[in-house]
């Protein structure tokens, strides 16, 4: 029999003696989760007997006291006290728990077992929100409701209310349809702007965002792309500054998560294969993006051009901008090749570039493989490609087998009225062309005519574009004027007057009855006309033909970036040769002026080779640069002191 020792002197009588173990305490009152699951689930808080404790002298949990091993040899049997049914209540054909005195062995095996209710309601669910889409806006407000929700929001934050958000504010005129413009150009963007930027967020939609060198920081800029990507309330954003690696990503992040993000713009900025690797990326993964621009951006185009290439077997993106990009014969016969897999793609805007003729030849490969109708480019804008009379059979070639092009734009480039004679016949047969431009092309009245022959025949073509022909006279707009009587076309774009013209009022007089006849023809058409335009011919219908040149020189060695320059040049100056002005200033030999003036100036006179130079865009005026008259008296000056 089991000896035990007396433990009255420290054991009260009236209370209840009992010895708890952490292995063995319910499942409420456990400390340690983990341990729990490791005993078994008849662990309960057992009851010794009295008469064992009565005969025990020392406290047996007392850390100062040994007890012997033969003493606890037999384990005590527990007692179960009455506790609340649950799921871990223990089955009858389990073993009883060890000894609460005595972990299990080291080699002992534990299952562990879960249970669910049998009712499949009773399991926890995830809840949906209330409202799904929580940047949705539903409510009307006023810009003056908008403006004092900004007001309150800048004195929360502590920060001044900026008049370039106060102004766009009052412009809009529905915040809930996306159709106001949110300008944050040349801002710093600091923590207290975002929160302002917010609460104007959640009350306003927007269409446009432009970041043209706004100043962020690693912090607000994550915080400000998080806010669009929730909020979602762009359609179309237009960026020009530089981004680091870290919040390039978060760039692409947002344009994949922003659901009602349609266009993306870039605007002279330097765009590598690994940033544009995560933004095509971001096009593939939001089906709602159809719109990519790079307006005078550095593309990396070797040793490919991996945004067409990676663009070829994409099949939402609609309108594809590449304008003053730097692109040559290669990348025109990459995007040559690109068209002959792609028929989704519907703009193609390569202008101000420097494809030349050979360019647009492997370019019309491609695209005369688009024969079906309804399926293919739409737009097509190459003005200012230095294009020459050589590429009027490419030309007409497009225009008779591109069963899809709706619009032309050749602007710009030096066609002469060879080319208009060359495309004459294919504007006769074309049943898609509806817009052409021909804008500074150096036509003359013998072009005039054979344009005029040929949409007396057309029934397809409603805009031209022939401003900046200043050498057609008022014989030419004679006969456009008896061609249009008997044609479609509601409008015709040529200058309102020309100096060069021999009767200057009579060409004025000319273009009105020009205009006049424009608008009958308008109006008969949309008073008669029930056909319904695909989306080909929408999108065709919203490009003007208005041409833009921007003029750049040509890159003289690989990887130098093209210098834009804001008046339209020739050809690049030699940089042996100083720039020339259209006067000169001399010193005057006679003394007896000297009191006077030391100096006189004297008109230029030009060398016949700069006259046929200049004669080539005689609308195009020189400037005169004062600095340059400056620095040339400086060196008169210094000349004469020596």
């Amino acid at each position: 029999m089991m000896n035990v020792m007396d433990l009255s002197p420290i054991i009260n009588e009236f209370d209840t003696p009992f010895l708890v173990d952490s292995g063995t305490e319910s499942f409420t009152e456990s400390p340690v989760a983990e341990e729990e699951s490791e005993h078994s689930e008849d662990s309960t808080v057992c009851d010794i007997d009295s008469s064992c404790i009565q005969k025990c002298p020392l406290h047996i949990l007392d850390k100062d006291v040994s007890v012997d091993e033969d003493i606890l040899a037999v384990p005590l049997e527990p007692i179960r006290t009455h506790t609340e049914p649950s799921i871990l209540e223990p089955k009858e054909d389990e073993t009883t728990l060890p000894s609460i005195l005595r972990r299990e062995s080291s080699t002992s095996t534990t299952v562990r077992k879960v249970s669910f209710p049998k009712e499949e309601t009773e399991l926890a669910t995830y809840r949906e929100p209330e409202n799904d889409c929580p940047w949705t806006i539903h409510e009307y407000l006023p810009p003056e409701k908008i403006l004092q929700i900004y007001q309150a929001s800048c004195k929360q934050h502590k920060t001044i209310e900026l008049d370039i958000i106060k102004n766009l504010i009052m412009e809009i005129k529905n915040n809930t349809n996306h159709s106001a413009v949110l300008n944050l150009s040349m801002i710093n963007i600091t923590n207290e702007v975002n929160e302002t930027l917010e609460d104007l967020l959640k009350v306003s939609n927007f269409r446009t965002l432009v970041l043209y060198e706004c100043k962020f920081t690693s912090e607000t800029i994550s915080e400000f792309l998080n806010m669009l990507e929730y909020y979602g309330s762009v359609c179309d954003i237009e960026v020009a500054m530089n981004f680091d690696e870290t919040a390039w990503k978060c760039f692409c992040n947002a344009c994949t998560n922003i659901t009602v993000l349609e266009a993306i713009s870039f605007k002279g900025m330097v765009i590598n294969e690994s940033y544009m690797r995560m933004l095509l990326n971001a096009v593939k993964s939001n089906t709602r993006i159809t719109t990519l621009k790079f307006d005078a951006c550095m593309l990396i185009k070797l040793p490919s051009f991996y945004l067409v290439e990676s663009l070829m077997t994409n099949t939402t993106l609609c309108e594809l901008y590449l304008p003053s990009t730097g692109l040559y014969t290669k990348e025109a016969d990459c995007l040559g090749r690109f068209l002959q897999k792609n028929f989704t793609l519907k703009v193609l805007d390569i202008s101000n570039n420097f494809i030349g003729d050979r360019g647009l030849e492997v370019l019309a490969k491609g695209l005369t493989k688009q024969t079906t109708a309804g399926c293919g480019l739409s737009v097509l804008l190459v003005f200012n490609n230095q294009i020459t009379e050589k590429s009027g059979t490419v030309i007409s070639s497009i225009i008779s087998e591109c069963k899809n092009l709706h619009t032309l734009n050749i602007g710009y480039n030096h066609l002469t009225d060879a080319v208009i004679s060359d495309i004459a016949p294919s504007l006769e047969v074309t049943t898609s062309l509806e817009g052409l431009g021909l804008q500074c092309t150096l036509l003359t009245c013998k072009g005039i005519d054979y344009l005029a022959n040929a949409i007396e025949n057309n029934n397809s073509l409603q805009k031209i574009n022939l401003k900046g022909n200043k050498a057609i006279q008022v014989p030419g707009l004679e006969r456009l004027c008896q061609a249009l009587t008997s044609s479609k076309i509601s409008k015709i774009e040529i200058d309102e007057t020309n100096r060069s013209s021999h009767d200057p009022q009579a060409y004025v007089q000319l273009v009105k009855k020009i205009n006049a006849i424009c608008t009958v023809n308008k109006n008969f058409k949309e008073s008669s006309s029930d056909e319904i335009a695909t989306i080909s011919q929408l999108v065709s219908r919203k490009v003007s033909l208005s041409c833009e040149p921007r003029y750049v020189v040509p890159e003289p060695t690989a990887g130098t970036t093209p210098v834009s320059v804001e008046s339209p040049i020739l050809s690049p100056m030699p940089s042996s040769r100083p720039p020339k002005n259209r006067f000169q200033i001399t010193k005057v030999q006679d003394p007896n002026t000297r009191p006077m003036s030391r100096f006189k100036v004297t008109r230029v006179i030009s060398s016949p080779d700069e006259d046929l130079a200049i004669g080539k865009f005689a609308n195009v005026r020189s400037s005169v640069s004062s600095n340059d008259s400056v620095d040339s008296l400086q060196l008169d000056v210094d000349s004469d002191r020596d």
